[in-house]
């Protein structure tokens, strides 16, 4: 699988609750599994927690290499990575950087996905976007060849410049090219995405940035809690992939779900890899 080419179809395993394992993801349309989350204990040790990490995890990766999908670890998500922790690392960028390098090395995934969603680095606490730039920097010369896909997962207001200067936009203006796509959240921020016909004029803003190509269009597998923007499968196909499939033809990157554990039975991922290959 190559790094670039699209459209992808991509899924986040993070969740115990799974109803099928990791490992059977070998079997559905999937192209890329991104599994949730490496984070830090109060040494500022990563580990890893989610429904992925048990004995069978370097076997279940291969399995699912075999089956000709890359396998992403992502560092961050919205739950355990506190601020304090991301602050201390952006003062010793090559140690966090040794250490993700190590975890993939160690289990042989195809790259980090990095899912930062700590706001307050791009509202002065510290410098995000300067500690983003290097990590990305970093990680794609650190990283050991056939294992340094390096992807983000913003969230859109990011890209805005009415959002604090469009923090996203200055970090890829310095390392797109060290960016192998986007799984951007088009979800949970209302003014951004609480409608189709924003998630499509989003997609097309951030595009214009980053190039459709390496742009995901991130959504909700299902309506949990207090998530917002979610669509049906139906919804998502006809009025938001439709309309970008026009818009950028065979330039549009793809889908990026979250998360796999409310996929009932490979439903969502073979409705979006139909719609993704009509």
């Amino acid at each position: 699988m190559s790094e670039t080419t699209p459209p992808r179809n991509i899924i986040y395993f993070d969740s115990k609750a799974n109803q099928i394992p990791l490992e059977g993801i070998g079997t559905l349309p999937y192209t890329d599994v991104i599994v949730g989350f490496l984070v830090p204990d109060a040494n500022l040790d990563l580990h890893g927690a989610g429904g992925a990490f048990n004995k069978d995890l370097q076997s279940n990766i291969l399995t699912l290499q075999n089956a000709g999908k890359n396998v992403l670890i992502s560092v961050g998500g919205g739950g355990g990575f506190p601020s304090s922790a991301y602050q201390s690392y952006a003062q010793n960028v090559n140690g966090f950087v040794n250490q993700i390098v190590n975890f993939v090395a160690t289990y042989g995934f195809n790259g980090v996905d990095i899912d930062y969603e700590d706001s307050s680095g791009f509202t002065g606490s510290y410098d995000g976007v300067g500690f983003l730039i290097e990590l990305t920097s970093a990680l794609a010369e650190a990283l050991p060849s056939g294992q340094n896909i390096v992807t983000h997962a913003p969230q859109t207001p990011y890209w805005d410049s009415c959002w604090n200067n469009a923090p996203y936009a200055q970090i890829w203006q310095q390392v797109g090219n060290q960016i192998a796509w986007i799984n951007n959240q088009f979800y949970n921020n209302p003014s951004w995405d609480a409608t189709p016909d924003l998630k499509v004029q989003w997609y097309q803003s951030v595009a214009a940035i980053t190039g459709a190509q390496k742009l995901m269009v991130g959504a909700l597998v299902a309506e949990v809690g207090h998530d917002e923007g979610y669509l049906s499968l139906d919804q998502m196909v006809a009025n938001v992939i439709v309309p970008l499939q026009v818009k950028f033809g065979s330039q549009f990157g793809g889908v990026m779900g979250w998360q796999f554990a409310f996929d009932q039975a490979g439903a969502w991922g073979n409705g979006i890899g139909q719609a993704l290959n009509a």
